[in-house]
């Protein structure tokens, strides 16, 4: 007899082969679930855990296979061996190669791919690289180029600064007011576990090493598999930087939320899937 408190959510490891290095790659999936595959992508400094609730969402896994995963530096991937003698600094051409080196590794045929924040930012880069390895993305907090976030970057790793203690207004300023406390306060728990050096790391390719407004007019031709989710707390990604993604790669779904802020799938999972449902339900239709 299956016991009803064990969530249905598997947690476990895959090597994935990178640049002739080995990452020991954590992963979580709703693991009695139905059809197509999700891969997500969390956000910069953060892992996996964003979305244990759409991972335990019984309704999703009816339809859909969700795998969550940890990008090395990241919850419990953690990084390859040597990692002390170089600086974290995560690439474009690291960060797409390893979200499809993982999916091959995973033997995932065309899976749909969703992320958050750089996440969301890297669905433009894979688009354009690897427009017909995946059968649709989905960018949340998506931008086309950002570069507020490197700004931040030295205060992290300052000598007289506690990060911890930094990070939790930034956090704070980017989560809906209406959001239920205990989702708040998730989200800053989540970030405080950070490893040193990882957040700026991030930062690196969220506002340096990423720009797809130069191709974005190219992805038009795979417009009808790309779908933009932002929610209106978020600082980072009000409505003129959706419409300038929107005007630049015609076909694409925008849906814009009143109730979301940087951070959809952890802040508020309700109002998550009420902006989620009508993008999965169309990628459903052109499926069929």
């Amino acid at each position: 007899m299956a016991n009803s408190n064990i969530e249905s959510i598997v947690g476990r490891y895959v090597h994935v082969e990178l640049d002739g290095r080995d990452y020991r790659t954590y992963f979580e999936e709703n693991a009695n679930a139905k059809g197509r595959p999700i891969v997500c992508l969390h956000t910069a400094g953060a892992d996996s855990i964003e979305f244990r609730h759409l991972l335990a969402d019984r309704e999703i896994a009816e339809r859909f296979r969700v795998i969550a995963f940890d990008m090395p530096w990241h919850g419990r991937s953690l990084p390859p061996d040597g990692w002390w003698k170089e600086e974290y600094k995560l690439s474009r051409r690291f960060y797409v190669a390893f979200v499809v080196a993982f999916c091959e590794a995973m033997g995932l045929d065309k899976p749909i791919l969703m992320g958050c924040s750089m996440g969301g930012y890297v669905m433009f880069d894979i688009a354009h690289d690897h427009p017909e390895r995946f059968s649709a993305f989905i960018s949340l907090q998506g931008r086309d180029q950002e570069k507020a976030w490197d700004g931040l970057s030295k205060w992290f790793v300052h000598p007289e600064v506690n990060a911890n203690t930094l990070i939790r207004p930034l956090i704070a300023s980017l989560i809906p007011a209406s959001a239920p406390e205990a989702r708040r306060y998730e989200i800053e728990w989540i970030y405080a576990r950070c490893g040193p050096g990882v957040l700026p790391g991030d930062f690196h390719f969220a506002s340096v090493d990423h720009d797809s407004r130069e191709y974005g007019p190219q992805l038009s031709r795979i417009g009808e598999k790309m779908y933009l989710i932002a929610g209106d707390w978020d600082w980072s990604c009000f409505k003129e930087h959706t419409d300038r993604i929107q005007q630049a790669i015609k076909g694409i779904t925008v849906v814009r939320s009143p109730d979301l802020g940087h951070f959809p799938m952890s802040e508020n999972p309700v109002a998550f899937r009420k902006a989620l449902d009508p993008v999965l339900k169309k990628i459903e239709q052109r499926a069929s």
